[in-house]
């Protein structure tokens, strides 16, 4: 007569599994809970990228055609002015103007700044074609007429006029706007989520103007910050 025997796990054995099996668990979930965020953080800088270098491929675009003017503009307004740097006392950073023509009777007039919109920082551009806003509702009565968002999450827009010699123009009017050579723009942008998961400290140096020096910004937060600089070359201007 056989005798039959029943194979089991212990309750030892059984513990010991269900041990093991939760710290793989967790391990897993620890390491789904790394490379997710590792995967945001990268998503979050290549976007920060793209769009801090698309505003200044737009910027550079309006900064080469500063000064220009068409043989047969007919018109008067803004004739003489052709850039201009100023501090915008409002949000902080700098007020880009640029004035060129686009044909005979078309004069233009681009605006960048920073502006806040929302609980946000971003830099915008205004359109002004023959003295009138551009980016309205309705362009014939200038109704609702609000700037265009170029880059969201600004923390600091700077531009730096030189001559041709490289020597700094801290103060551009009409009379001297004709000495400018280049101009060096620089945008921080910071990333649309947080990424540190202790707070970082940021600080943002500004060629602020003759009278001030220097001015030092400082921010706090788990945000990552990036400057992109790009120097143009104004091919209308610098030519004394």
């Amino acid at each position: 007569m056989k005798i039959k025997t029943n194979k089991a796990f212990t309750l030892i054995e059984t513990l010991i599994a269900t041990v093991i099996g939760m710290i793989a668990i967790t391990a897993m979930y620890f390491a789904y809970q790394y490379f997710n965020n590792s995967y945001k953080s990268i998503v979050d800088r290549a976007v920060l990228s793209e769009n801090g270098r698309n505003s200044l491929s737009l910027i550079a675009k309006d900064l080469r055609n500063a000064g220009y003017k068409n043989q047969n503009y007919q018109g008067t307004w803004d004739r003489d002015k052709k850039i201009q740097v100023k501090n915008n006392s409002d949000q902080g950073g700098d007020r880009l103007n640029i004035w060129y023509d686009t044909d005979q009777s078309t004069r233009i007039k681009a605006e960048y700044y920073i502006s806040k919109i929302g609980d946000d920082f971003n830099l915008v551009k205004q359109l002004y074609e023959n003295g009138k806003e551009s980016y309205c509702e309705r362009y014939s009565s200038s109704k609702n007429c609000l700037p265009i968002n170029i880059v969201e999450h600004v923390s600091d827009f700077q531009v730096v006029l030189r001559d041709k010699n490289g020597s700094e123009i801290t103060s551009v009017n009409e009379a001297n706007q004709n000495n400018v050579h280049t101009a060096e723009i620089y945008v921080t942008v910071r990333s649309t989520n947080e990424i540190y998961k202790t707070d970082k400290v940021t600080r943002i140096i500004n060629n602020f103007n003759s009278t001030t020096g220097r001015e030092e910004n400082l921010e706090k937060d788990k945000f990552h910050r990036e400057t992109f600089f790009l120097s143009v070359h104004l091919r209308n201007l610098g030519k004394i």
